[in-house]
C-alpha cells in the first residue's frame, strides 16, 4: 500500500525563502562551469556533426535566407565529399555540380535550436564562440529547470540536489560547447516532467496549457518528443478529484495546445516540400545510414555509417529532388534492408543499438565514435559515462520511493521508454540518451535526499515527509 504523504505539488509549494537563493547560486555555478568548458576546452575547436548544421543554418537564417540546407550553400557541390570515407569513390552527378551559394529549403531538423541560435545571430552574434557561450547560457537555463522539477517531484531539498547534480553532470553540458540541440533538450524535459506531476496533481487548467505548450515546443527540437508527450499526459486521465469527461477534455486539451506549437513549422513544410514531411527529414537517412553492411556486421554494429547513405538519390530525370523526395528514397533502402535481414536485426544489431544506449554494450568504442561525429572531448565524455554508471542505481532507488509513496511514474519512465525505442529503431548514440539522463538525475536526487533524511535530521525549513 502507498505511504500516506503529502501531495508532491502541496511539497513543492512549502514556503522556504532560501530555496530561489540557493537554486540562484547553483545556477551561477554550472554556468561558470559551462563557461570554463567552453573558454578552456572547445574554444577554437572545429565544429562537428550536427554542431556546424546548427550554426551554420542559424547565421543563414539571420541573413534573410529562411531555412536554408547549410551545406550546399557553403559548399555547394564539394559537400558531397565532405564527409565521405573515400572521396574518390563519389561519382561525378547532378549534386556534385552545385555552385556554392545554392538554396535549397531544409528541414533536416526540428527547427527550434536554429531559432535560438538565428536570434543571437541576428543580435550580431554570429561566431561559433557565440554560439557556444548561448549554450553554455542555456545549459545552465537547463540546471535550473532540474531543480524546479526536482523540487516539484519531492520537495526543496531533491530540487536543490537534483539541481547540484545536473551542475556537474557532463553528460548535460558536454553538448553546450559543441553548438548542440541538446542544451535546449535539457531545458525542455524537465519542463515537461514538472508541468506532468503539477497537472497530474492540480485542478489547475494552467498545468495543462503548460504542458502542452512544453511539450510542443522540446518536439520542436527533438521530434521523438511527439511520442513521448502522450505517455507524459495519461496520469491526467487518472487525475483524484476530477469526473471522468473533463478528465478527458483535460488530455485532449494537452495534445491540441501542442498541435497549435507545432502547426506553423508542419504547414511551412507542406507548403514548402514535394512530400509530406512533418517535423524533419531526417528519419530517412538515418534508417539507411543504420541499416547496410557496415551497421550489421563488424565493429560498427548497432551504430551508423555515413557512405551507407551513398549514393544521393537524384530523380528520373538526373537533377536533384528535395530534402523529402531524398527521403522517400533513403527510407525505402533502409527498409529494403532491413526487411531483407530480420534474424540479424532482432539478434544482433537491436541489442547492441540498446546497448550502446544504456552504455553496456562497446561503452569506450561509443565514446570514440562520438569524438568522430561530434567532436566530444574523450577524458570528459569518459566522466559523463562514469557518472551516468553512478546515477543508474539511485535512479532505481530513487523510482522505488516514489512509487511507495504513490507516486506516478509515467512523466518520468516515459524518456527512457521512448529512448530506449528510438535506439532500437535507429541507433544508440550516447546524446539520444540525454532526455534519459535528465530523468535518471532528478530521480537520483529523490534516492540521496532520503539517504540524508535517514543519516540525520532535514535541515531546517527542508523538512519532507
Amino acid at each position: 500500500m502507498p505511504q500516506s504523504a503529502a501531495r508532491p505539488d502541496e511539497v513543492a509549494n512549502r514556503h522556504h525563502p532560501d530555496f530561489t537563493r540557493r537554486l540562484s547560486l547553483i545556477f551561477l555555478a554550472g554556468l561558470l562551469l559551462r563557461v570554463a568548458y567552453v573558454l578552456l576546452v572547445e574554444r577554437g575547436a572545429t565544429l562537428s556533426g550536427d554542431g556546424i548544421y546548427y550554426h551554420e543554418a542559424a547565421n543563414l537564417l539571420a541573413d534573410g535566407l529562411g531555412f536554408t540546407e547549410p551545406y550546399r550553400y557553403l559548399h555547394g557541390g564539394a559537400q558531397e565529399y565532405l564527409f565521405a570515407a573515400d572521396p574518390s569513390a563519389i561519382a561525378t552527378s547532378a549534386y556534385t555540380a552545385l555552385p556554392v551559394g545554392h538554396i535549397e529549403p531544409t528541414a533536416g531538423h526540428p527547427p527550434l535550436w536554429v531559432l535560438v541560435l538565428g536570434f543571437s545571430s541576428m543580435l550580431g552574434f554570429t561566431s561559433v564562440a557565440a554560439h557556444q557561450m548561448l549554450g553554455a547560457l542555456v545549459g545552465a537555463v537547463g540546471v535550473a529547470a532540474v531543480g524546479w522539477a526536482g523540487r516539484t517531484l519531492d520537495g526543496p531539498r531533491t530540487g536543490l540536489i537534483a539541481a547540484s547534480i545536473a551542475a556537474v553532470h557532463a553528460c548535460l553540458w558536454l553538448s553546450d560547447g559543441l553548438v548542440m540541440s541538446e542544451s535546449l533538450v535539457v531545458v525542455g524535459t524537465a519542463i515537461v516532467v514538472g508541468c506532468a506531476v503539477r497537472a497530474y496533481n492540480s485542478p489547475e487548467t494552467r498545468w495543462i496549457i503548460l504542458l502542452g505548450l512544453a511539450g510542443g515546443l522540446t518536439a520542436l527540437v527533438r521530434a521523438e518528443m511527439l511520442l513521448v508527450l502522450p505517455i507524459v499526459a495519461l496520469p491526467v486521465l487518472r487525475a483524484p478529484g476530477i469526473d471522468i469527461r473533463r478528465r478527458l477534455m483535460r488530455y485532449v486539451a494537452i495534445g491540441l495546445v501542442a498541435g497549435a506549437v507545432l502547426a506553423p513549422w508542419v504547414v511551412r513544410n507542406m507548403q514548402t516540400f514535394e512530400e509530406p514531411v512533418l517535423l524533419s527529414n531526417g528519419l530517412g537517412i538515418l534508417l539507411a545510414q543504420t541499416n547496410c553492411d557496415a551497421t550489421y556486421y563488424g565493429d560498427k554494429q548497432g551504430s551508423w555509417e555515413f557512405d551507407c547513405g551513398l549514393p544521393q538519390p537524384l530523380r528520373s530525370d538526373g537533377t536533384p529532388g528535395d530534402e523529402s523526395e531524398r527521403e522517400v528514397v533513403y527510407r525505402q533502402r533502409g527498409l529494403d534492408y532491413l526487411t531483407g535481414h530480420p534474424g540479424r536485426l532482432v539478434s544482433h544489431v537491436i541489442p547492441k543499438r540498446v546497448g550502446r544506449l544504456w552504455g553496456v554494450y562497446a561503452p569506450i568504442q561509443q565514446l570514440r565514435s562520438d569524438i568522430l561525429v561530434e567532436g566530444r572531448d574523450f577524458r570528459l565524455s569518459v566522466l559523463g559515462l562514469v557518472q551516468f554508471y553512478i546515477s543508474v542505481p539511485l535512479a532505481v532507488v530513487g523510482a522505488v520511493w516514489l512509487r511507495r509513496r504513490g507516486q506516478r511514474l509515467l512523466p518520468l519512465l516515459a524518456m527512457p521508454l521512448v529512448g530506449t525505442l528510438i535506439a532500437a529503431l535507429s541507433l544508440g548514440a550516447t546524446r539520444y540518451r540525454v532526455p534519459t539522463d535528465v530523468v535518471l538525475v532528478l530521480l537520483a536526487a529523490v534516492a540521496i535526499a532520503r539517504f540524508r533524511e535517514r543519516r540525520g535530521s532535514p535541515e531546517p525549513g527542508l523538512r519532507l515527509p
